[in-house]
């Protein structure tokens, strides 16, 4: 029988055990970033080693601040054309040129980044730009950008038009009232798509891999190079604040969500 909420006992189990499936590695990579032994042995002995080692004879910084230097710029990319973009679909498309850009964006979401990696290092040789930061910012530009998208033109066509309109009515200018209504009503849907985009530029490793010039070490490059010749728990250490980083931004970003609630509730009232 369903209980309240509409879930079953079994679908309460299905979902315990998926989210043990999910967090179990997350844990133990963060207790292992307290142990002691260099190889996860038990044991365990608490110490703050690895991290001291991390910040003081690491060579991982580096490659993290590569990392979170290009996720950046291509989150913020990102975030200007596909909100361009998203406008454009909603408000001047033809039903044909959306369509066509749909399903340009879709082939971006859909086809795996294997694929699409080797088709970018061909197309970026053939043009002469060859492997290079330059190549590398514009394939994850490329794949990011229509996550933003998307979110954003489903947050523009749940917006009430009546709220423009009466902005216009009033004597703002187009501008003024898109600036001024439709900008802040649809700010979650652009920071989140923001968000999407810099996760996934931080993790893509397929794309990194085909485009990044010989030489430079992104994150995920780092890793693969360490994973094949063995690390230390450093990088355990590592991953570990990264995700204390982003519980951290997730729980800031869900108090932002709350506020724009009630910016949609004001402006509707």
């Amino acid at each position: 029988m369903p209980e309240r909420g509409g879930m079953t006992r079994w679908m309460y189990v299905a979902l315990t055990v998926m989210l043990v499936v999910l967090f179990t590695p997350l844990v133990v990579i963060i207790v292992l970033s307290f142990n002691q032994s260099q190889f996860g042995t038990l044991p365990f002995h608490f110490t703050l080693k690895w991290y001291r080692t991390l910040f003081t004879s690491s060579g991982l910084l580096g490659p993290t601040g590569l990392s979170l230097r290009i996720s950046a710029e291509v989150a913020a990319s990102a975030v200007v054309i596909g909100t361009t973009a998203a406008v454009w679909l909603t408000r001047r498309a033809t039903r044909l040129a959306a369509a066509v850009l749909n399903g340009v964006m879709l082939s971006a979401l859909t086809v795996p980044w294997l694929v699409l990696g080797v088709a970018m290092l061909l197309i970026v040789n053939a043009i002469g730009l060859g492997r290079s930061g330059l190549s590398i910012y514009l394939g994850l530009t490329a794949i990011t950008m229509p996550y933003v998208t998307f979110l954003v033109v489903n947050r523009l066509r749940g917006i009430d038009p009546s709220l423009e309109q009466a902005a216009r009515s009033l004597g703002a200018t187009p501008t003024r009232a898109y600036l001024r209504i439709v900008l802040p009503l649809a700010l979650p849907a652009i920071v989140g798509g923001g968000l999407i985009a810099f996760m996934v530029s931080f993790n893509n490793f397929l794309i990194q891999y085909f485009l990044a010039p010989f030489g430079v070490q992104t994150l995920p490059l780092e890793i693969y190079t360490l994973i094949r010749v063995g690390y230390e728990p450093d990088l355990n250490a590592l991953a570990t604040l990264i995700v204390a980083a982003t519980v951290t931004l997730a729980l800031i970003l869900n108090r932002f969500g709350v506020d724009q609630r009630r910016l949609v509730e004001a402006n509707r009232a």
